[in-house]
């Protein structure tokens, strides 16, 4: 499992719509259901806490993904 950990990596694209979803998507959506909570009177933290663990979760294995890629790069720079 460690392993295939060590070489994960999204391709480019994959990687690109992420970062995007993760950079521009995620906050406005969660201040569009903030105000939507207040305007509409409900509650609004079980939805923003799952948008935010999912966030969590796609920057963790994103960032995993780009240090993996920087250390192949850097390895074969090095070659």
């Amino acid at each position: 499992m460690i392993e295939k950990l060590k070489n994960f990596k999204f391709k480019d694209k994959v990687y690109n719509v992420i970062k995007w979803i993760l950079f521009t998507g995620v906050a406005p959506t969660i201040t569009l259901i903030i105000g939507l909570g207040k305007l509409y009177n409900f509650d609004p933290t079980l939805i923003v806490g799952t948008i935010s663990l999912f966030a969590s979760f796609l920057g963790a294995i994103t960032g995993l993904s780009n240090y993996n890629y920087n250390k192949d790069i850097e390895e074969t720079i090095e070659s």
